[in-house]
């Protein structure tokens, strides 16, 4: 049976086709944790992507515009949904996030009427960049790259998506669709197009399409032009400023609004302080970011490969082994039994059936919380329990809370056994959880790395009296001797 996790196992064609025209082969259960860097656009040398990025500008001026000269315009035009048919963003079940809403867009033209009154109009950078926005103030975050990037790229996608669709799919494999994808500043709405795209339509879930994201676009965990990067390099960048009026007036105001022997808290404060005083520093951080642009497409590949050996890869070879090697996924539902059946599987395959090789790239360990976190929820895709990932019922959120029906549910929780926090969590956050939540069972699995984290974590059970508990399943992930050699 085809687990038809990946694009190309769903369609029936072979990765290498999807590799070979640079789009990212994309897991259509869960969303992957990358999305398109606007400064990959605007340093590559393909005119096509440079246009895209002016676009994606253009437009962003055109919204300054509009919130300037009509400041109690309407929120509409200001807010962009999310575009799920690409499966990339933070869900790590399904691909339905929430978009850039209405307190995104009254951040936005606040925004537009106080610090950045003048984006759009700079004169020390080459070009102007979105991510600019992101560098001071709150309430525009990473979220708005990803979002409003791809919303302003969707037709380009949506093009993208339907020639490799004609090309390498059956006719029974796509279908027509009706999108709203391209704006008209003159009417100032949304208009449709159509496009034939790739088919997608599993169990009972409505029939939708499906977008591809080239490669080289995508980056993961943060843009290369953003805040942290920015309060990183704000002394270098404060320094090798030109104009020595400013240089020395910049780090002079600086200086002063540093305690003595200050903290990454005071030091933040501080550049927040700088910034709003002198906003012209953001201009010369994103200049020298432009005079690297050559090592943007670098770092981001390096990005996205790593995160395709380590999640991408080790996802599709798991669900394969469980579907070469189990009759997995024909059971019946109850909350606590079904998770602690998938926790021993987990265990099994891990342990007993050369699952740990998973886990390991270039003979070092790999898998983190997430990592494991993700594995885990995949093992569900075929199961009528309702599974959802960091439920936050007001306590902070669990890794997994597993339910058939309001009465029967239960938290799962994911542990490394190097975690230097190991004791208190099994102690306090479980219980937290499934108080906060309701739940009536707990799960804890607790990946081993070494006999040393194992020693360790059977000391602690020991200790809170728990080391027969049926509740925590530890899985030995250590490398383990061929059969030949025991």
């Amino acid at each position: 049976m085809n687990p038809q996790l990946l694009f190309s196992e769903y369609f029936d064609i072979d990765q290498k086709i999807v590799d070979r025209y640079g789009a990212l082969n994309i897991c259509l259960e869960a969303d992957l944790p990358l999305f398109v860097d606007p400064f990959l656009l605007f340093s590559s040398t393909n005119p096509e992507y440079q246009a895209l990025h002016d676009k994606i500008v253009a437009h962003l001026v055109f919204l300054r515009e509009l919130a300037v000269d009509h400041p109690s315009i309407g929120l509409t035009l200001f807010q962009f949904p999310e575009i799920r048919q690409n499966w990339l963003g933070v869900c790590k079940w399904g691909n339905s996030g929430k978009g850039l809403g209405p307190t995104f867009a009254k951040n936005l033209i606040g925004a537009f009427n106080g610090f950045y009154r003048n984006f759009g109009t700079e004169t020390v950078t080459d070009a102007s960049h979105i991510e600019k926005l992101t560098l001071v103030g709150s309430g525009i975050g990473r979220d708005f790259i990803s979002d409003f990037t791809t919303n302003l790229m969707f037709e380009f996608l949506l093009g993208y998506s339907e020639k490799f669709a004609k090309q390498h799919l059956s006719d029974q494999q796509r279908r027509t669709f009706t999108v709203r994808c391209c704006f008209d500043q003159d009417l100032m709405i949304w208009k449709t197009k159509s496009f034939e795209l790739p088919y997608f339509y599993k169990g009972d879930r409505e029939e939708d399409f499906i977008l591809l994201t080239p490669v080289d676009l995508l980056t993961k965990d943060e843009a290369f032009i953003c805040h942290s990067d920015f309060t990183s390099q704000f002394r270098v960048v404060a320094n090798s400023l030109d104009n020595a009026a400013l240089r020395d007036s910049v780090n002079l105001f600086f200086m002063k609004r540093l305690p003595v022997n200050p903290k990454k808290d005071d030091i933040g404060r501080a550049i927040d302080a700088t910034v709003q005083k002198y906003p012209e520093i953001l201009d010369y951080y994103i200049k020298k970011k432009e005079a690297e642009k050559d090592k943007a497409s670098a770092l981001s590949s390096e990005k996205v490969k790593k995160l395709r050996e380590e999640l991408l890869a080790t996802l599709a070879e798991f669900c394969n082994h469980i579907f070469a090697n189990s009759d997995f996924y024909q059971t019946k539902p109850s909350s606590y039994s079904e998770a602690l059946k998938r926790a021993h599987f987990l265990k099994q395959v891990i342990e007993d059936n050369d699952g740990y090789r998973i886990f390991y790239k270039n003979g070092k360990p790999i898998a983190s919380e997430d990592t494991v976190q993700r594995i885990f929820r995949l093992t569900w895709f075929a199961s009528p329990l309702d599974v959802n990932s960091e439920v936050n019922n007001g306590r902070g959120p669990a890794d997994y809370k597993v339910s058939f029906g309001s009465r029967d549910s239960t938290i799962v929780e994911f542990k490394l056994g190097s975690s230097t926090s190991l004791k208190k969590n099994l102690l306090n956050q479980t219980e937290i959880y499934k108080k906060a939540s309701k739940s009536i069972s707990d799960i804890k699995v607790i990946l081993c790395y070494t006999k040393a984290e194992i020693v360790k974590v059977n000391r602690i059970l020991i200790a809170m009296r728990q080391e027969n508990a049926e509740n925590v399943v530890i899985i030995d992930a250590t490398k383990k001797l061929s059969a030949s050699k025991v």
